[in-house]
């Protein structure tokens, strides 16, 4: 969408400069005067290659909603002024490279995809906060996902993520000590996991991961959701039986 939007705009661009009417030339020379008297925005440059090794994660955390980018030209705004769509281009490109490297690279983001933008909070009636937004998040290959704080504050939200977000990530969105109240298929009220509680699987390399997705003693969570201490998560049987496994990765 980004690729087809500059495209349309650089052929409208192209037009407009093409355009033989005295005043709109006029109007340019005014335009390129004022671009040209515009300080350029410096953008600090890396100050090392990034280095490779076995096993690679690229982590991503708090999003909510800033699918934009920083927008300010003082420093040191720019560095951060990739949208969400440079940053899926990123991904795409350190895949490849991983694979052209033969090592293992994994996507991991811990939460937080709601409150921060209009896109994630603020929806009239009837609409429901970051539904939207996600849609562009769950387009990146999310090796792993984890459910944040801001995910629990309006159940609403906590049910979309559950219903239409979740079942995206194909078993790979963890909620190890978060469940949710629902409807269950007989009609009975019933508590279930948000996500996965625990999540194991091997690389492309073959290295065996096991991960859990724990959020912190959290209290500020709407009805009909529930937050486990993680002091008491760790007695669960489903948990002592998840670490009895060598994994490579915890």
């Amino acid at each position: 969408m980004l690729l087809r939007s500059s495209f349309v705009l650089g052929l409208l661009a192209a037009t407009a400069l093409g355009c033989p009417d005295h005043e709109h030339e006029e109007a340019h020379v005014h335009e390129h005067a004022r671009r040209a008297k515009t300080a350029p925005i410096t953008i600090t440059p890396p100050t090392r290659p990034l280095e490779w090794g076995d096993l690679n994660i690229i982590h991503t955390t708090d999003t909510h909603g800033w699918l934009l980018g920083h927008q300010k030209s003082s420093s040191p705004e720019p560095n951060y002024s990739g949208t969400f769509g440079d940053f899926a281009s990123f991904v795409s490109h350190m895949k490849d490279i991983a694979l052209e490297r033969d090592v293992d690279l994994l996507l991991v983001d811990s939460g937080d995809l709601h409150d921060g933008t209009g896109l994630t909070d603020g929806f009239p009636d009837g609409g429901v906060d970051a539904h939207d937004a996600n849609q562009f998040v769950r387009q990146l290959p999310y090796d792993l996902m984890a459910i944040g704080n801001h995910e629990l504050y309006i159940y609403a939200n906590t049910l979309d993520m559950y219903q239409n977000f979740v079942p995206s990530l194909r078993g790979r969105y963890m909620s190890s000590n978060v469940n949710i109240t629902i409807l269950n298929k007989k009609g009975q009220v019933e508590s279930v996991p948000v996500g996965e509680r625990v999540v194991k699987f091997e690389t492309r390399k073959g290295r065996k991961i096991t991960s859990v997705g724990v959020l912190y003693d959290f209290t500020g969570n709407d009805h009909n959701t529930t937050v486990q201490k993680p002091a008491d998560m760790v007695k669960e049987p489903w948990f002592l039986e998840a670490i009895k496994d060598e994994p490579d990765v915890f």
